[in-house]
């Protein structure tokens, strides 16, 4: 199979887009676009009757044209006739431009509510890809997709191409029309004017290009930096390291401003070159034609029929050019939309669409079966053939230095990642896909720093879950269980509707991270699984939130991974993990405490 143009090819690759978009849709845009095609000729030709009966009446009247005309016309005279091609002539013009406003509204709702189908499908796929596909990815890259590229291809490269499609077809129809008129004239004209914007456009392909990749550069360092610095404005501050990360911003800005204010110039340049040469054509065809001796009266029709023709072809041609010059200038934030768009499809159906699998049933107990697990492009295993069972009401710490596979395991229970090899099973059904959502509905999750939201403390303990159909008493009850009550009704003038502050700068460590806690409690879980909880909280604190923790016994299966063995002195049995090995442990012995403190110490 031939390998397509690149330019083809480029083409086609922004159609499979919108394809998926709708190909109805996509059709009745084109047929806006013809439709606005035909009715230029309309108006450009309808001027021809009113002028040739303003010129020479009887010479009209009795042409072919001017005898099908009449005879279709009740006894009309010049004036009557002058009058009628006048007013249709307007109309026509008018329809025409209506037809073009229609067409407009088409082209821009289209590509508008294209470019947000776009969004949603890109944050779609990208949420639903496994948890370790953001190993590998860089946030403020999503993001930049996610809103600027998008907005930038639908813009600059999607609602051009639309627009100029709609303008090569108004240029072949008038065209087409000055054929009729004179042929010699039409291809002359079409010769030259082609050629001029084929040259310059060619001229232009390594400076569009070397603008597209630069732009690529500076749109994801200004993200990026931007990104960087607001998240981490405290230990900036802290190391009055401002200057250096603002300058690093300020140079990807400067080259986006540099390399953009280029763009519209390019676009613009033959604007001012081709309209002088425009009205130079035409002053020789009119010297052409009343040299040849024709009466000026009687070519007076041609000539102002390709004058408007002109009139409406040159600032279609010319917008073909500047878009055809802006959609393959911004072709780099099409080429990361798409490549985003087609990656690899996730593993798992998208969370959003996915239709209601089979129901998990937690009962007895969970078992993990020889499993393995190495991050995307890694070869060695982080865990390594992994064999445990985990009894539902049970208590297990999970114990071991950094680096050890003790959160793989963890996040491999949640069904957050996915086994390279072996299963995990829950109560003999295997962990799948398809009852992976059901399995989460099981589970709570407190990670080492919680995540919290710029809302109130009773979104962000009612995660998920709209303002109206939060469970206050429910939300006051696990709030006395994280320790955090007495704060939130005391101490904080708008109780539970403070609003934390982005990822919660308004409160403490400890205070955002007894606020995860009460959310993981909120939905009532199976199973708690603790991830260096309670490692931000105060000694009594943290006794206070262990004894809460420990109080769920029985009706919660807790997982506690920690470095703190006062964390989990009082479990039911231990995980003790090693480069990806584990072992089960019935007790804490004296030596193993004072083996993890070593750890610890030297971490």
């Amino acid at each position: 199979m031939s390998k397509k143009p690149k330019k083809l090819d480029y083409l086609f690759r922004i159609y499979s887009l919108a394809r998926a978009f709708g190909r109805r849709k996509v059709a009745v845009v084109f047929l806006f676009a013809l439709v606005q095609g035909v009715s230029q000729v309309a108006g450009v030709t309808s001027i021809f009757p009113f002028l040739a009966l303003a010129s020479n009446p009887e010479e009209f009247k009795s042409s072919k044209l001017g005898v099908q005309i009449l005879e279709r016309l009740p006894e009309w005279g010049d004036s009557e006739l002058l009058l009628a091609s006048g007013l249709l002539a307007i109309f026509l013009l008018l329809l025409t431009n209506i037809i073009n406003i229609g067409a407009e509204i088409s082209r821009n709702r289209y590509a508008q509510q294209f470019g947000h189908w776009l969004r949603c499908a890109l944050l779609e796929r990208i949420i639903n890809h496994p948890y370790d596909y953001f190993f590998n990815q860089n946030s403020s890259r999503l993001i930049k997709i996610i809103t600027g590229d998008v907005f930038t291809f639908t813009n600059g490269v999607f609602l051009p191409l639309l627009d100029t499609i709609a303008r090569v077809l108004i240029v072949l129809f008038l065209t087409l029309t000055l054929f009729l008129v004179n042929p010699v004239i039409a291809l002359g004209a079409t010769a030259i004017f082609g050629i001029f914007y084929f040259v310059i456009f060619f001229s232009l392909r390594g400076v569009r290009k070397r603008t597209s990749d630069g732009a690529l550069n500076a749109s994801r360092g200004t993200i990026k930096e931007t990104q960087q610095l607001l998240n981490g404005i405290k230990p900036i501050k802290a190391q009055d390291s401002e200057a250096f990360f603002f300058d690093r911003f300020k140079a990807h800005s400067k080259q986006m401003a540099d390399l953009m204010s280029w763009v519209n110039v390019y676009g613009n340049v033959p604007r001012y070159l081709i309209e002088p040469l425009a009205f130079g054509g035409l002053v020789v065809v009119a010297m052409i034609l009343h040299n040849r001796g024709g009466d000026f009266t009687a070519i007076l029709p041609s000539l102002a029929v390709m004058a408007l023709a002109g009139y409406r072809m040159m600032p279609a041609m010319q917008a073909i050019y500047s878009q055809l010059n802006q959609l393959t200038t911004m072709r780099y934030a099409f080429e990361e939309v798409n490549e985003e768009f087609f990656r690899e499809p996730p593993l798992q159906a998208p969370a959003i669409s996915r239709p209601p699998g089979s129901d998990i049933t937690w009962g007895k107990s969970l078992k993990l079966e020889e499993v393995c697990y190495s991050y995307p492009g890694t070869p060695n295993n982080i865990v390594a053939n992994v064999s445990l069972e985990l009894k539902k009401g049970s208590s297990v710490g999970v114990i071991g230095p950094s680096g050890s596979g003790k959160s793989t395991i963890a996040d491999l229970i949640m069904g957050i990642l996915v086994p390279s090899s072996g299963q995990i099973t829950i109560d003999g059904d295997a962990l799948t896909p398809d009852n992976v959502s059901s399995w989460r509905k099981h589970v709570a999750y407190v990670p080492q720093e919680a995540f919290l939201i710029d809302d109130s403390i009773a979104a962000n303990v009612a995660f998920g879950v709209e303002p109206d159909e939060i469970d206050l008493p429910h939300l006051e009850e696990v709030c006395r269980k994280a320790q955090i009550l007495d704060l939130i009704k005391n101490k904080l003038e708008d109780g539970f509707e403070t609003i934390v502050g982005e990822r919660g700068i308004r409160l403490s460590g400890g205070q955002r991270q007894r606020i995860g806690l009460a959310r993981a409690l909120y939905r009532n879980p199976s199973l708690l699984v603790l991830d260096e909880a309670t490692s931000a909280l105060d000694d009594e604190t943290e006794s206070n939130v262990v004894s809460a923790i420990e109080s769920l016994k029985g009706d919660i299966t807790l997982l506690v991974v920690t470095h703190r063995l006062t964390s989990v002195r009082n479990c039911d049995l231990w995980w003790s993990v090693e480069d990806g090995q584990l072992n089960v442990l019935t007790s804490l012995s004296g030596d193993l405490i004072e083996q993890h403190t070593a750890h610890k110490a030297k971490a």
